[in-house]
């Protein structure tokens, strides 16, 4: 019979409790960059990044922009992200 009127009296001092106070409520300021300011990847760091996912047992993944090149888009490589690898089980 105790246990049963120590648990409202439990859940009651846990929620009068004050939430807990965040360090940094702010988010950071965000900022558009725009075509023609981001830089593309030379064929040689994006093959170094390649072997540097690979070596770590990820894989890699290249983030790609689109450029106006002699009027015509085009496809080019801004960064690469190494992402764990998929395994599915069927």
């Amino acid at each position: 019979m105790r246990k049963y009127l120590l648990i409202p009296l439990v859940l009651v001092g846990c929620s009068t409790s004050k939430p807990p106070e965040y360090v940094n409520a702010n988010p950071p300021p965000v900022q558009l960059v725009l075509d023609s300011k981001v830089q593309q990847m030379s064929r040689n760091e994006v093959i170094q990044a390649n072997h540097e996912c690979e070596s770590s047992g990820m894989r890699s993944v290249p983030i790609m922009s689109k450029r106006l090149i002699s009027g015509m888009m085009s496809d080019i490589i801004v960064d690469v992200q190494c992402m764990p690898k998929l395994k599915f089980i069927y």
